[in-house]
């Protein structure tokens, strides 16, 4: 893993406000309604897919890109869009531009569901943008 990204003091500051968001979240709706597990799930559902493969993503290719002053917002902004542009478009073309999606034989035939095929887009991207990252470590250290 230190090959690929090492985490440095905005990083940690990062995920930390993160995480405090996300508990803030979570007992705030949970007091208001709802179960505390549910909630807990939407969370670190959120942070899987909103933040975590722009997040990798960055840190494997554009880490020392700035914006502004604020290197946490430009890190935090960064992977938010990097992960809607790697998600959500990915997403939206197996889910809406497939054939047959509104065939309804098709849920019969056990399609895959809208969780699972989010889980295995966001093992693709994370895996795909090590793969790209190795390989071009490879070819570097070759010549």
């Amino acid at each position: 893993m230190k090959d690929f990204f090492v985490f440095d003091e905005d990083d940690k500051k990062l995920w930390l406000g993160l995480g405090a968001a996300g508990v803030i979240f979570i007992v705030a709706f949970t007091l208001f309604g709802g179960g505390f597990m549910a909630n807990v799930e939407r969370v670190l559902s959120a942070l899987a897919v909103v933040v975590l493969p722009g997040f990798v993503i960055m840190k494997l290719y554009v880490d020392n890109l700035t914006m502004s002053d604020n290197k946490i917002a430009d890190k935090l902004m960064l992977s938010f869009g990097l992960s809607l542009l790697t998600m959500v478009v990915p997403y939206f073309l197996t889910t809406y531009i497939r054939p047959y999606v509104f065939n309804t034989d098709e849920e019969n035939w056990g399609a895959i569901s809208n969780t699972t095929m989010t889980f295995i887009l966001l093992v693709m991207v994370i895996a795909i943008a090590f793969g790209v990252k190795y390989y071009q470590n490879k070819k570097k250290s070759m010549a």
